[in-house]
């Protein structure tokens, strides 16, 4: 069995962390044995126990913030007194990360990294970047978008970089998939918001969904004026809006007196969610990679999104989904509409978006791709 030891100094729980957890749960059938090692922070120990069951050690590191100089001496001593293969670096950040650069580079261990939000950096950070991409064996980006950018930006050579798209566990999604297909306003699937406590919408209401952090970044400003500016008589809409952020509040009571748009916070029930949605939006102004859009699909949920980084890669407009421009309320009200009007579109649309990413975005797809990746490293 193969030894790999994941790396991060990422202080928060995002789609990076995700990601790990997911590659951690499917290594082992591709013969890797995987280990995790990351700061004492307090967000990503409250995934501890969900590591612990998929990696042979998780070490803590006493390092307390991303520029704590302990990241390098403690990940040194691990890498020197313990035998792994290679280290797999994900940097939630292009600027993050950087001690394990050097710590393995000085201990003579192969390093593989994962950009899961690239941007190019500018200045110092710059240099210090292409430092340490010149230590790499190889990188993996999260779009082919950003793998062009990440060769031109740092004078890297094509052959150290690859393209592994997200991956997503489908099973908790498939219990979702049911008869979601309606060729009337009258005939959609069943509803049960009242287990969230949103007891006034009705299974004839169309539920427009967006799950993401409550950011500017994120776009939902854009959503909400697109969702006010519907004005079809019927069916009646309503807005979930699934998430957390700085900008949460703000639009709380901005659209409080809307009975019409929920705001439901931090929600694990994904899944459900989901089960009990019509259409799902993501209408970020960047994006990396849009899980939520592929957890969606293989639930049987119709999507929009915005042209934007990695959801290219996935979404085909009005092929497995809809793009609209960031930015642009009325694009995603025309979207919106057209879905409504054309409910026979609407249900070859979900199936081939569904198919899609059940053949090409599951984690055990993901996965493979990676053992390639260490395969040409270690082999």
């Amino acid at each position: 069995m193969k030894r790999v030891l994941f790396y991060t100094d990422s202080p928060g729980l995002g789609g990076a962390e995700k990601q790990m957890l997911l590659l951690a749960k499917n290594l082992r059938s591709f013969g890797y044995q995987p280990s995790l090692a990351y700061g004492k922070y307090a967000k990503i120990e409250k995934m501890r126990n969900e590591f612990e069951k998929h990696c042979e050690e998780v070490l803590v590191l006493p390092a307390i913030h991303k520029h704590d100089p302990r990241h390098y001496s403690a990940l040194k001593r691990i890498l020197d007194h313990q035998n792994f293969d290679l280290i797999h670096i994900h940097l939630w950040n292009p600027g993050s990360c950087r001690y394990a650069f050097f710590a393995a580079d000085h201990s003579g261990v192969p390093i593989v990294t994962t950009e899961h939000d690239y941007f190019e950096l500018r200045g110092l950070k710059k240099v210090i970047k292409k430092n340490c991409l010149k230590k790499v064996r190889q990188s993996v980006v999260i779009n082919v978008d950003n793998m062009s950018s990440l060769v031109q930006h740092y004078e890297i050579a094509e052959s150290r970089v690859n393209s592994i798209h997200n991956g997503i566990d489908p099973m908790p999604f498939l219990d979702s998939v049911s008869n979601r297909s309606w060729t009337t306003m009258d005939n959609m699937s069943s509803k049960n918001w009242a287990d969230f406590g949103l007891k006034n919408i009705k299974n004839n209401d169309v539920v427009i969904t967006c799950v993401a952090e409550m950011h500017s970044r994120k776009g939902q400003e854009y959503l909400i004026k697109a969702f006010q500016k519907l004005d079809l008589k019927s069916p009646r809409f309503q807005l979930v809006l699934v998430g957390v952020g700085p900008n949460e509040i703000a639009l709380k009571r901005r659209y409080v007196d809307d009975p019409q748009i929920h705001f439901m916070g931090w929600q694990n029930d994904i899944p459900k969610i989901l089960q009990n949605t019509d259409i799902l939006v993501l209408p970020s102004l960047k994006e990396a990679f849009g899980l939520v859009l592929l957890e969606a699909m293989v639930s049987g949920v119709i999507t929009i999104s915005t042209d934007k980084g990695g959801n290219v890669d996935f979404v085909k407009h009005k092929q497995t989904g809809y793009l609209v421009p960031p930015k642009d309320p009325k694009a995603i009200m025309d979207a919106i509409v057209d879905i409504i009007r054309h409910p026979d579109q609407k249900a070859e649309i979900e199936a081939r978006a569904r198919e899609m990413a059940l053949s090409k975005f599951t984690d055990k797809a993901m996965t493979k791709q990676y053992v390639e990746v260490y395969n040409d490293i270690i082999i």
